[in-house]
């Protein structure tokens, strides 16, 4: 089979290319936002008061779950429309409060009422292409989805600042607010699934899907996986700075993410009885493998070190893969958006504990002995993975499935 022919019969169905433009956009939207909050917060009143604004603007990410269960309850278009209302009307606040030198806790506020209303996009587009792209072909909508993902957190940056660079310090959270609107238009567009109001069931747990032992534990490995991504993203800065040479720090965060981005490619275009075997644990222990050597060769040369980076970086995207399967699979149906959106919520928590342990790791130890800490914990995250997975309920295949499978073993 061709390497290409996947991806030709993914882009042949049926409104996918409009969801792929959205898509992109939301990605890119994200990192655009952040870097064009942070230095137009700093254009008027510095980098220290602008990390605050930024910080404030992180911490409104919890309330991703709870948008995630109202567009289960109510519908995608009756929550995402207004919250991009909320979310260009709080930016276009924060810009002329900025301009107007008023009142830091107005920017504040505006950040944070920004970033909580920011509509799921990456949320909702893989939940509609994990309906649109069935059978051996989910695998690589989501490899694409993961790709994008790396493509939008290098590209996005480096268009914010240049925007603010070369057209106004406004100009990327413009450009932001543009690109939000262009992709929840178009998604809602697209006839979205699960797009109308669900009724309320009498038995809905407060936890919502939560309340399931197998979820929490993915989300468990979840908290693990990322800690040891931050580890392992701030480890490759201080190991460039010890010696010094702080330019090798981007080229080892490149590698790494080149890696993930030709790993999540390659695993789209394997056949379905191959992907499938690339499950949420089995890429957890590869990645595991592939830190503890990164930490081997962070202790020889440095060629050996990028090199080692750029495998190790092959295993990224297809564990983002797994994940996005792994909890498709243990989602309930009438709980899609909010089971994805928790993602996000452990995503943040394992990469703040990241963060405040790497610091204490290389202060004392080292960015050797960092690596090291960071494959522990993805070693933690496999294990924690193997259980989830594990205690999964298998669903009865669906009733057409269910009569063909008969008909081929009467025959």
């Amino acid at each position: 089979m061709n390497f290409l022919t996947p991806y030709r019969r993914l882009f042949a169905l049926p409104k996918f290319l409009s969801s792929l433009v959205a898509a992109v956009a939301g990605k890119l939207m994200l990192g655009i936002s952040s870097v064009g909050l942070l230095l137009e917060t700093a254009h008027h009143r510095g980098f220290q008061q602008a990390a605050v604004v930024v910080s404030v603007s992180a911490l409104a990410g919890v309330t991703v779950p709870l948008r995630g269960r109202l567009m289960d309850r109510f519908g995608y278009a009756v929550v995402m429309l207004p919250s991009l209302v909320v979310y260009l009307g709080a930016l276009t606040v924060l810009v002329l409060n900025e301009r107007a030198q008023g009142p830091f806790t107005t920017t504040v506020a505006c950040a944070f009422v920004s970033s909580a209303s920011i509509p799921t996009i990456q949320v909702v587009t893989r939940l509609m292409w994990r309906a649109m792209a069935t059978g051996d072909l989910r695998t690589t909508v989501l490899s694409l989805d993961a790709v994008l993902t790396d493509v939008g957190f290098i590209v996005g940056p480096t268009i914010g600042a240049f925007l603010v660079v070369a057209v106004a310090p406004w100009a990327a959270l413009a450009a932001s607010a543009l690109l939000s609107t262009c992709a929840t238009v178009l998604l809602l567009s697209l006839r979205l699934p699960h797009q109308r109001k669900q009724p309320r069931s009498a038995d809905r747990h407060w936890l919502g899907p939560m309340r399931l032992r197998a979820l929490r534990r993915t989300m468990v490995a979840v908290v693990f996986f990322f800690l040891g991504i931050r580890a392992i993203e701030l480890s490759f800065p201080a190991w460039a700075l010890q010696h010094d040479s702080p330019l090798l720090s981007g080229v080892l965060l490149s590698c790494m993410s080149v890696g993930s981005v030709v790993g999540g490619l390659a695993l789209g275009a394997l056949p379905a009885r191959r992907s499938s075997l690339a499950t949420f644990p089995v890429t957890l222990t590869v990645l595991f493998a592939g830190t503890l050597l990164v930490a081997a060769a962070s202790f020889t040369w440095t060629a050996v070190l990028v090199v080692a980076a750029a495998l190790m970086g092959m295993a990224v995207g297809p564990s983002f893969v797994g994940l996005y399967t792994t909890v498709g699979e243990q989602s309930p149906a009438s709980m899609a958006a909010e089971t994805q959106s928790w993602i996000s919520s452990f995503v943040s928590l394992g990469g703040a504990l990241g963060a405040a342990l790497s610091g204490v790791v290389i202060q004392s130890l080292g960015p050797g002995a960092l690596l090291v800490a960071a494959a522990l914990s993805l070693a933690v995250a496999a294990v924690v993975a193997h259980v989830a997975v594990r205690t999964t309920p298998v669903e009865p295949p669906p009733a057409d499935e269910a009569r063909r499978v008969a008909t081929t073993a009467g025959r």
